[in-house]
């Protein structure tokens, strides 16, 4: 069964269990010193696309000058249908990824601007999701199925981009950005996503959560 889902209103839901939260808060939230070399970050809220809500918890350690700093984080999403009932869940877990570049650019589908000084993170992990097909109108961009782990674990390359300033310009796809460097309006925001084949389009898209940062040391 497949079921169409598209953005409607913002809803506020339980992303999940109270002891979750505390959990993985208490992993990846460091006590910040003066001179750390540590960035910790945590979006949580509704996705900023489809009818979900999210949970996006990551570490950037910056090492020696020779080195990429080295990222850990852990994901979580739920769509819902239109009634609000719970119809798909995502979980995974960055565990070997490296920031790659901090001033990373891309054309975004979905609001039609060019994003800028992004940090785009690549690496490898873990993700499972329930056994159920579901398609989502995903990103402005196509309609697809979202993955189907059937319930396991299974290894995937994952890209998060983290905006901590929030800077865009405008301009068009192809030609690219022009005018001033703005700041958008919602925020920073932080994005975490399986690089996952889509059968429809035959091709790949970073699929995953995308929220608002709600908090951030260090950056």
């Amino acid at each position: 069964m497949k079921i169409i889902l598209k953005k409607n209103s913002k809803l506020t839901k339980a992303l999940v269990a109270i002891s979750f939260f505390i959990t993985i808060i208490a992993i990846f939230t460091p006590v910040m010193a003066v001179g750390s070399n540590r960035v910790s970050f945590i979006a949580i809220g509704d996705d900023l696309d489809i009818n979900a809500t999210n949970l996006i918890v990551g570490r950037i350690n910056f090492g020696k000058d020779d080195e990429l700093p080295s990222v850990k984080a852990v994901f979580h999403q739920r769509i819902y249908d239109d009634s609000g009932k719970k119809v798909y869940t995502m979980m995974g877990m960055l565990n070997d990824g490296y920031l790659i570049n901090t001033s990373f650019s891309f054309f975004c589908p979905l609001y039609k601007v060019w994003f800028i000084n992004v940090w785009q993170i690549m690496g490898t992990g873990k993700f499972k999701t329930t056994d159920n097909d579901i398609t989502v109108y995903f990103r402005d961009l196509s309609t697809i199925t979202m993955p189907n782990t059937k319930g396991k674990f299974v290894s995937a390359q994952i890209l998060m981009l983290l905006s901590p300033t929030a800077e865009y310009r405008n301009g068009d796809p192809i030609t690219g950005p022009a005018g001033p460097v703005l700041h958008w309006e919602g925020g920073s925001w932080a994005l975490a996503a399986v690089i996952w084949y889509v059968s429809e389009i035959e091709d790949v898209l970073p699929i995953g959560p995308l929220s608002y940062l709600t908090k951030a040391w260090g950056i």
